[in-house]
């Protein structure tokens, strides 16, 4: 049986106005989740309640509305879990294929307050007997609540690691009245950013008589209960890492709202495309890649590699047969491939594409040389720099999407060579980031020094070639298709 010093409590807490499930959190009952999910019972079997005075209460709560708590202002009382089940949004759960769930609630943060109140004034009442160290949090004691019987109405079973997340948000009527003494103490921050986790840092610090003097002690009897506002669900977004080729000079890298063409004829349409026709149950694919290609510019050798993020999937996962299902479909359009399409950690995507951003490229380069007597001077002029520094600022043709930089850039090896008239072959081994095709013809001086000042001559770029990416992702030896 319980003993009696507990049994003051509980009676000082139920008097003061608090419902069961709070008088269970502040004796730190929580030896299973039945504790919170059927309070009465518990209580009934912890010795705090006799069966007669169970039934009693549950009689007269069929017959009268009952009060809010004073402190969770009726969040974990009966009607308000009820009203949780009665989601009608819980149906279109159905639609997701992960096997397990999990829950989160947002409550009012004059909540934190009340809690604190209440704590404040079992500490006064009871300093050798009441431990606050033991008080169960109210989040946790609304999902200890809530988590069995959800999980057998989704019939998906409750994991932390969960991928499926259901958000419950409630509201309360005079919360901006209540949360005006903390304003009061917090001046510099502005009232639509008192987070919680900045409430908490106050409450944490501030002392108990500073406290009382901005909240009452106990908590009193409040006139309104938190009422349930929305739920939100969603799966978390799915990673998907690879390497692509593009053999087509007509194909756009990503879809542009403005470029029509781009919306279907691209390396990021045909990527979600065919994703799409393995697991069309995706809100939105978000497409990512470690540099950026122009339309008339192949990347053969190894690849480029680019993450997609599946967000809000109904599914669990892609498995390897079914990235690899995708990788004929998007090789079978003969404009481009995919290599070693796989589901990765979102941690490790930033480490996949930096990783290559530190690296070196290699690009083959056709060229025409314009007003220039003598092709073979400019041939020469060129071969005679083993290597050299750059000087780039931001392309024009980016100018507005991009803060303004100028960057210094290594090209590691440059080699020219005469093909037919003033066409000519330029062969490069550059740091990442180098913009190629400005370098050809400068931008208007806004890459120094440019092909076109080596040369001293007018240059125009034709076609770019990318070869032996220094790959992040290991990738097996494929014919390359030249369109």
């Amino acid at each position: 049986m319980v003993e009696e010093a507990e049994l003051k409590i509980y009676n000082e807490i139920i008097n003061k106005g608090c419902c069961k499930r709070c008088a269970l959190r502040y004796l730190g009952q929580c030896k299973t989740l039945l504790t919170f999910e059927h309070p009465n019972t518990c209580l009934v079997n912890f010795g705090y309640m006799d069966p007669i005075e169970e039934f009693e209460e549950e009689r007269k709560a069929k017959i009268r509305k009952i009060n809010p708590c004073s402190v969770c202002l009726g969040l974990l009382q009966d009607p308000a879990i009820e009203e949780v089940f009665a989601c009608k949004e819980l149906n279109n759960i159905s639609e997701y294929l992960n096997q397990t769930f999990v829950v989160y609630i947002t409550f009012p943060t004059c909540i934190l307050l009340r809690d604190h109140s209440m704590k404040l004034y079992l500490k006064r009442l009871f300093p050798n007997t009441f431990d606050c160290n033991k008080v169960i949090k109210v989040n946790n004691a609304w999902r200890y609540a809530v988590e069995n019987r959800l999980s057998q109405i989704l019939k998906k079973s409750y994991s932390h690691a969960s991928k499926l997340t259901l958000h419950f948000y409630t509201k309360y009527q005079l919360e901006d009245d209540e949360m005006e003494a903390v304003q009061r103490v917090l001046k510099d921050i502005p009232k639509n950013s008192l987070s919680k986790h900045r409430v908490c840092d106050m409450l944490e610090t501030i002392s108990d008589s500073d406290f009382s003097n901005l909240v009452t002690v106990p908590p009193r009897v409040p006139f309104y209960s938190v009422t349930f506002e929305a739920l939100k669900y969603y799966s978390e977004a799915i990673h998907l890492a690879g390497n692509y080729f593009k053999y087509s000079r007509e194909i756009f890298q990503a879809q542009n709202p403005v470029n029509k063409a781009s919306l279907d004829f691209s390396i990021e349409a045909i990527i979600t495309n065919a994703i799409r026709n393995v697991a069309s149950n995706f809100k939105e694919a978000i497409f990512k890649s470690s540099g950026f290609d122009d339309q008339n510019i192949r990347v053969l050798g190894s690849g480029r590699t680019f993450h997609l993020q599946l967000n809000d999937p109904k599914f669990e996962s892609l498995s390897r047969k079914q990235c690899q299902v995708i990788e004929e479909i998007i090789r079978s359009s003969r404009v481009m491939a995919v290599r070693n399409l796989r589901e990765t950690d979102k941690r490790d995507i930033s480490i996949l594409l930096d990783n290559e951003q530190r690296g070196a490229r290699s690009y083959k380069v056709l060229c025409m040389v314009y007003n220039c007597k003598n092709v073979d001077y400019c041939i020469n002029a060129v071969n005679m720099n083993g290597s050299l520094n750059v000087w780039q600022k931001i392309p024009l043709k980016v100018y507005q999407q991009r803060k303004f930089y100028n960057r210094k850039k290594r090209i590691f090896q440059i080699r020219a060579r005469k093909l037919k008239g003033n066409l000519v072959e330029l062969d490069l081994c550059t740091q990442c980031g180098l913009h190629v095709p400005e370098f050809i013809n400068g931008d208007f001086g806004r890459t120094r020094p440019s092909l076109c000042d080596i040369m001293n001559a007018k240059v125009d770029v034709l076609a770019v070639d990318i070869f032996d990416f220094p790959s992040a992702l290991h990738c097996d030896e494929e014919e390359d298709v030249v369109i």
